[in-house]
């Protein structure tokens, strides 16, 4: 009974985890993680080319600075983030308008009296003070 308990909860796991990653590659950016490899490699050819780049130094001339080798363009665009897959999550809303009927009306009764404060009235405010409050004229 406890095996068949906790193969139940593997497999409801497993499901679970399944779901969430086949919404993050297929409605996010998550799939250009796959490219990584491809970024590895990019950086191994530019490391045969000149043995003194860094990492750093290839990140920075990839995706903040120019590309000094234009020749390596076409490969420079299958990077990771470079480019923008067409992924999108569109939901439509086939339902029929509903028809609202309101039988009661509510009236309110709304208060045309105010309070005024009367400007003689000595305040602890200095006049050279920016917060002062509202005066009327």
């Amino acid at each position: 009974m406890a095996a068949r308990i906790l193969y139940l909860y593997r497999v409801r796991k497993l499901v679970a985890i399944s779901l969430v990653v086949v919404y993050l590659f297929g409605a996010t950016e998550a799939s250009q993680l796959l490219k990584l490899p491809v970024l590895v490699q990019h950086y191994y050819e530019h490391k045969a080319g000149n043995a003194s780049v860094t990492l750093v130094q290839f990140l920075h001339m990839h995706y903040m600075g120019h590309d000094d080798n234009d020749a390596d363009n076409l490969r420079d665009m299958q990077l990771p983030f470079k480019t923008m897959n067409d992924c999108c999550m569109i939901a439509f809303n086939n339902l029929p308008p509903q028809k609202i009927q309101i039988n009661e009306v509510f009236a309110y009764d709304v208060q045309q009296e105010f309070t005024l404060l009367n400007d003689a009235t000595p305040f602890s405010i200095s006049l050279e003070d920016i917060f002062q409050p509202p005066r009327f004229v």
